[in-house]
């Protein structure tokens, strides 16, 4: 302690300053540096938790992404198929329609035919029946000038017989 006294330094003060420092310490360990250690933990713990929210919230991301593109997918494909579906609906309905058409043109030609046919028979029946009487009178006439009364009437049932034959 002579060692103390002859640098001049006062050991009783030099340990009331120690003892001083350590309570300075100590309180302040006990009362700043703790709790502050405890805040720099907490808030290590919830930047730790946060990143790990971040991480699980990315893998749902992924997750929800890769469900959505799959949806986007069957989605895409049942489209499809609605699509096809429908196009063959309207191929099948089409081909209907068009072999109903074909079937009632069919049937107005024939019709048409058939009442063409008939009016040409009823317009060459009517052109005969003309025929044979511009004919009748015609032979009427030169029988008329050229034979005589039993002769024409002999004559004109003949004609008669044989024009009333071939129109049947």
């Amino acid at each position: 302690m002579e060692l103390l006294a002859k640098l001049g330094i006062n050991w009783q003060l030099l340990l009331a300053q120690i003892v001083n420092f350590g309570i300075v310490l100590g309180a302040l360990t006990l009362l700043v540096y703790r709790p502050l250690l405890n805040l720099l933990d907490e808030r290590r713990e919830r930047i730790r938790k946060s990143l790990e929210d971040v991480k699980e919230i990315e893998g749902q991301k992924k997750e929800m992404e890769l469900f959505r593109l799959e949806q986007m997918k069957k989605i895409d494909q049942e489209i499809g198929q609605m699509l096809e579906r429908s196009k063959k609906e309207a191929e099948a309905t089409k081909q209907q329609i068009l072999a109903a058409a074909q079937e009632e043109s069919a049937r107005i030609l024939q019709r048409g035919e058939k009442q063409l046919a008939e009016e040409r028979t009823r317009v060459l029946g009517e052109v005969q029946a003309t025929v044979a009487q511009v004919i009748v009178r015609a032979t009427e006439k030169i029988l008329q000038r050229e034979l005589s009364a039993t002769d024409q009437k002999k004559w004109m049932a003949d004609l008669s017989q044989h024009l009333t034959s071939d129109l049947r």
